[in-house]
C-alpha cells in the first residue's frame, strides 16, 4: 500500500474510532464505504472487524461498571449461531445485495423511531435480531444497527446502552474473526493494514469517550437514531451503485 493510501486509510479510522467511542458502534458505517474504495471487499471487511474489536476492547473498559449480560445474552446466542453464515455470504453472495437489503431494513425502523414510534417487544424477538447481526457481521461487517434499534427501544440509559452493545459486539468480533481466519479471508496484508491503522484507533476512541460525557440523555439517543439511519441510507446506496 503506498503512502498517500496509508495516510487516508490513517484519516478514516481515526474519524470512524472517533464515531466508535461516541456511540459504541459506527465503525463500520465510516470506515467500510472508504476503505472498499481503496481495496476488496473480501479485504475491507476482516480489517474493520478486527479494528471494531479493538475499539470495543477500548470502550468496554471505559463502561464496564455498566454491562448487563442478562439483558443481552440472548442476543449474542443467536448472533454466534448465525455469524458463520454471515461469512459465508461474503464469499458467494454479491456484496450489493446484502447492502441493499440491509441498508433498507436498517433504514426504515429508524425513520420510525425518528418518528417517535416504539415497538414493544417480547423476548421472542431477541432471537431473530440477534441473528439478523450476526449474520450482517460476518458478510458486511455492520452488526451495530440491529441491535442498537432494538437497544435503544429498550429505553436504556446511554452509559448501558454502549456497555451492553460493546459487551455484545466484542464477543461477537473474536468469534467472527475466528471464522475469517478459518476461511482464509485474514492475511498478511489485512494484518499489517490493521496494524498501520492503530494509533488513528486509539486516539480517535479516546476523543470520542471523552466526548460522550458531555450529552445528556436526550441528545444522546438522538444522535445514535440518526447515526443509525445515515448507516441504514449509506449501505443501501452502495448497494445500489455496487
Amino acid at each position: 500500500m503506498q503512502l498517500d493510501e496509508l495516510v487516508f486509510v490513517f484519516m478514516i479510522v481515526l474519524l470512524a474510532g472517533f464515531v466508535q467511542g461516541l456511540t459504541s458502534f459506527g465503525f463500520a458505517l465510516i470506515s467500510m464505504p472508504l476503505l472498499v474504495k481503496l481495496m476488496p471487499m473480501q479485504q475491507a471487511v476482516p480489517i474493520v472487524v478486527v479494528l471494531s474489536l479493538l475499539t470495543n476492547i477500548a470502550v468496554l473498559y471505559s463502561s464496564r461498571k455498566h454491562v448487563r449480560i442478562k439483558q443481552i445474552w440472548p442476543l449474542l446466542i443467536a448472533s454466534l449461531l448465525a455469524a458463520p453464515l454471515g461469512t459465508y455470504a461474503l464469499i458467494y453472495v454479491p456484496a450489493h445485495s446484502l447492502k441493499l437489503g440491509a441498508g433498507l431494513l436498517v433504514a426504515v425502523v429508524s425513520i420510525l423511531m425518528l418518528s417517535g414510534r416504539s415497538f414493544p417487544l417480547s423476548r421472542i424477538a431477541y432471537a431473530p435480531v440477534g441473528a439478523l447481526s450476526g449474520f450482517l457481521n460476518g458478510s458486511i461487517s455492520m452488526s451495530g444497527p440491529p441491535v442498537a434499534l432494538f437497544l435503544t427501544n429498550q429505553g436504556l440509559d446511554k452509559m448501558t446502552f454502549r456497555a451492553n452493545i460493546t459487551a455484545y459486539a466484542l464477543i461477537l468480533n473474536i468469534i467472527t474473526i475466528g471464522t475469517y481466519v478459518y476461511e482464509g479471508l485474514l492475511n498478511q496484508t489485512s494484518v499489517e493494514t490493521v496494524g498501520w491503522s492503530v494509533p488513528a484507533l486509539i486516539l480517535g476512541v479516546i476523543i470520542g469517550i471523552k466526548a460522550v460525557g458531555k450529552l445528556n440523555e436526550r441528545l444522546f439517543k438522538t444522535i445514535a437514531l440518526w447515526l443509525i439511519l445515515v448507516t441504514g441510507i449509506w449501505t443501501a446506496v452502495n448497494g445500489v451503485i455496487g
